[in-house]
């Protein structure tokens, strides 16, 4: 059984919650204006309807890309202006392993920000330990945790409100229900009214079981009339030909909002990024000039997203198939009494 881990300083009542929870049993630029935390001032119209083109490969290399897709966004009358609802005020950010959280949304972390990380980022077959050096799994998560550590430093994030469940990296998905009940402690626990986590996108197994926590966390808490907003953020995910990073599955139903960082939000998330030392070759793939977010739809978990198509169906990253996925989901929503038993 894995165990809940939390930094040395955090509190004892945060620490007591959660477990109780666990016990419980189943039923830019110059031309844009500068805004707080290092983003800019959204634009006219940034916060739009997602135009579902799932497979162009939009890698947001270049600001002057994003400020092309903007504006034929605007010509076509798909903006509306918003801007993010964390800002200045609490949030929580769930992501699988040491590192998600600085590339989904690292400018957004601040010392509001309670960062919860699912998995201790090291996989039991040892493949990565031992491709950086370390012999076993625990050593190797020891590496990573301390990397979190110096990232969130850098983030201004408080090591009280950095917490680790502790969960096997890529074993995410059969432990959705008791992350679940974690996740829901330490958001009642801290007051928290807003979270963000990962898309639903069928990149990696562990995303997409923290994903399904995530929500199912909101749920088993709006049931004692304690609601959260829940926002995703992409990562990568499977297109028609290769890997997309950082862009969203088409759905028509929610809205995407962009955020476009400045040189400093960009030097600083990019210092993030450089705590992360055995994770160098992965992260080096990935954009640090826009961060996208959308509400979570209400995502049928027991469905594949991104139409079927699984990007860890390729890899050896702890699960192999959409059915077991579908599985694996199911079982876990039927434990936390989320959906009916199938007969």
């Amino acid at each position: 059984m894995w165990q809940f881990l939390q930094s040395p300083r955090a509190t004892s009542n945060h620490l007591a919650v959660c477990r109780r929870s666990l016990a419980r049993p189943c039923a830019r630029d110059r031309f844009l204006p500068p805004r707080k935390n290092g983003t800019y001032k959204a634009p006219p119209r940034l916060f739009r309807s997602s135009p579902g083109a799932a497979d162009v490969a939009i890698k947001g290399k270049s600001l002057e890309r994003d400020r092309l897709r903007l504006s034929i966004l605007r010509s076509n009358g798909a903006t509306s202006t918003a801007a993010p609802p964390w800002r200045d005020v609490p949030v929580c950010v769930i992501v699988a392993h040491p590192d998600d959280e600085t590339i989904g949304c690292g400018a957004q972390l601040t010392n509001n920000a309670t960062v919860v990380v699912a998995t201790d980022g090291a996989p039991r077959n040892l493949v990565d330990a031992k491709a950086h050096g370390y012999d076993t799994a625990c050593a190797y998560a020891a590496a990573r945790a301390r990397e979190l550590r110096s990232a969130m430093r850098v983030a201004g994030v408080d090591e009280t409100s950095l917490i680790q469940i502790g969960v096997p990296d890529q074993d995410a998905a059969r432990h959705i229900a008791d992350m679940a009940r974690a996740l829901a402690g330490v958001i009642a626990a801290k007051g928290i009214r807003c979270a963000i986590t990962h898309a639903y996108e069928g990149g990696h197994p562990d995303h997409d079981a923290v994903a399904c926590a995530a929500a199912a966390s909101c749920h088993l808490l709006a049931r004692r009339g304690y609601a959260v907003s829940l926002y995703e953020m992409p990562l990568y995910r499977q297109g028609a030909s290769r890997e997309l990073h950082q862009t969203f599955a088409s759905n028509e139903s929610a809205s995407e909002l962009a955020l476009f960082l400045d040189a400093d939000a960009q030097a600083r998330k990019q210092q993030m990024l450089a705590c992360y030392l055995t994770q160098r070759h992965t992260l080096s793939g990935f954009a640090v000039e826009t961060e996208r977010f959308r509400p979570m739809p209400r995502h049928d978990f027991t469905v594949l997203p991104n139409s079927g198509a699984l990007l860890y169906e390729r890899h050896d990253w702890g699960l192999r198939t959409g059915a077991e996925w579908k599985e694996l989901a199911g079982k876990a929503l039927i434990e936390l009494d989320l959906i009916e038993p199938q007969v």
